[in-house]
């Protein structure tokens, strides 16, 4: 009879704790399902098991590491702060692995796969997945259209590939390119007397009734916190979550814009007019999460952007 010794006996228990900490494959692909779906029975369906299949492979997760991933609420399923951390490099794995996949059954990077964008101004989001677009015909793209701030909120959780948006510099914890300066501008209509100016000051703005995007717009924030700095009481009679809109409401003679100078450049009915304060500028940049990086979508997407928008 062979016997081990103590210390050789505690060597095997390590390696079969550090082989049961293990993640496999379909444990991520069921917590990256219930995360999207928020509901363990639509994730079964997205993935073409059944139900108690992927409760099975969460709930083990769960109990090798002792953290929640979800929270279940009756029929919802909502991921835990640990999950919301963990589900950008988790969805990078799985990207990386369907490239590996594909690469091995044959088919080159870009020929397939997807890509998902996020962006605040389109005249300078649309012509590079125009482009795109054009040069990877293959590869799924799917493009939202929200305020700055909330798309790094979904860039954070994992929801978005890449981001166009408008800050002043790249946000904490990320990586990104400067697409273009741009400058806080008023849109008015032709008939108004500021059309007749060249620029106004923020002092003119007090008193005018103003149209501008949602509050967790970038422009927006920039402006009102100018304007507070100044002690110019500004007044938003309308907030409203796309520029096609606010465009609408200054023709109608509603109030007058406020935009960026991309924006309001060629619009008919519609006169672009400066503010004088030069520190109402920000910047387009294009942010991803610096894992991202890694996935051929992503890198082919950065390429294509500092071919239109050199610097």
């Amino acid at each position: 009879m062979e016997f081990r010794s103590l210390d050789s006996c505690l060597r095997l228990d390590q390696c079969a704790f550090v082989k049961q900490k293990r993640l496999s494959l379909s444990q991520l692909r069921a917590i990256e399902a219930v995360a999207s779906r928020r509901n363990f029975s639509d994730a079964a369906g997205l993935l073409g098991v059944s139900q108690p299949s992927v409760s099975n492979h969460v709930t083990a997760v769960e109990s090798r590491f002792g953290m929640q991933l979800f929270e279940r609420r009756g029929h919802q399923a909502v991921q835990s702060r640990e999950l919301e951390q963990l589900l950008p490099k988790l969805r990078t794995i799985l990207t990386l692995v369907e490239e590996l996949e594909g690469e091995m059954e044959g088919r080159r990077a870009l020929e397939t796969g997807h890509l998902r964008v996020g962006y605040s101004t389109y005249q300078v989001a649309v012509p590079i997945l125009t482009s795109f677009m054009q040069r990877f015909p293959n590869v799924q793209v799917e493009a939202r259209s929200m305020a700055s701030s909330d798309l790094v909120n979904r860039l954070e959780s994992g929801d978005l590939d890449v981001v166009c948006i408008t800050a002043r510099e790249v946000p904490g914890q990320m990586s990104g390119i400067c697409l273009r300066d741009m400058r806080i501008v008023l849109a008015v209509p032709e008939t108004h007397p500021f059309a007749t100016k060249r620029s106004v000051t923020l002092k003119d703005l007090a008193g005018q009734p103003l149209i501008q995007r949602e509050v967790t717009s970038n422009t927006r924030k920039l402006l009102e916190a100018r304007a507070a700095l100044a002690r110019v009481p500004l007044t938003t009679i309308l907030a409203v979550g796309s520029w096609g809109s606010i465009v609408e409401m200054v023709r109608a003679g509603v109030g007058l814009g406020i935009g960026l100078d991309v924006e309001v450049d060629d619009v008919p009915g519609i006169v672009r007019v400066e503010l004088e304060d030069k520190s109402l500028t920000a910047s387009q940049f294009l942010v991803y999460l610096p894992e991202r990086r890694v996935v051929s979508a992503v890198q082919a997407f950065l390429s294509t952007a500092s071919e239109l928008c050199p610097r």
